[in-house]
């Protein structure tokens, strides 16, 4: 309990350290941060990472990816500090309620099975969120599960076009296809 209780402590510390950067507003962070975006596509031989028309989205944006690796390699802990940095970026994002409320849940869940439960609505607000604030640089991947949640299905917000499901992990870490791509119009 105590251990839990510090990761969770280690991980307020980092969430506010993210939020007191992400509220800094340095042009020269920014434009190395860009730049560094960029070497490190090219050194990765791929496009720059897709990006929305909101900062406040797409400084979240990679918390949402590394919680959602975190329930693929079925990380319980890691989830929950992911999940505490995307419900404390939501607040800086008008209309994420439903986003900030689900990441709370996956925080306040002591199974996996939970926390991948709660990850459906805090996929379909970021969904929403996406195409509502709109794309303004290259392409988010809607994946979906048909086997999700008995056979009800579930969705999720991929940085690629390779499938490797949030909701099963490595029992069926290739189940689902792209249902849509989300793009500059």
């Amino acid at each position: 309990m105590k251990t839990t209780n510090f990761k969770i402590g280690m991980a307020v510390v980092a969430a506010s350290f993210f939020l007191a950067s992400c509220n800094a507003g340095n042009q020269a962070s920014n434009v190395a941060n860009n730049s560094g975006d960029h070497q490190m596509a090219a050194d990765s031989g791929r496009s720059a990472p897709a990006r929305t028309k909101s900062e406040a989205l797409n400084a979240l944006y990679p918390h949402y990816l590394a919680l959602q690796e975190a329930l693929v390699d079925g990380q319980l802990t890691k989830a929950k500090e992911e999940a505490l940095l995307v419900e404390e970026a939501g607040k800086s994002i008008e209309g994420a309620e439903n986003l900030q409320r689900a990441a709370a849940q996956v925080l306040s869940s002591e199974s996996l099975e939970s926390q991948r439960n709660a990850f459906s609505p805090l996929s379909e607000a970021l969904i929403s969120l996406v195409k509502s604030n709109g794309v303004a640089v290259g392409e988010f991947y809607v994946a979906h599960c048909p086997m999700a949640f008995n056979d009800k299905g579930a969705r999720w917000l991929s940085a690629s076009k390779d499938i490797k499901n949030p909701y099963f992990g490595d029992k069926m870490l290739t189940c689902g296809s792209l249902e849509e791509t989300l793009s500059k119009h």
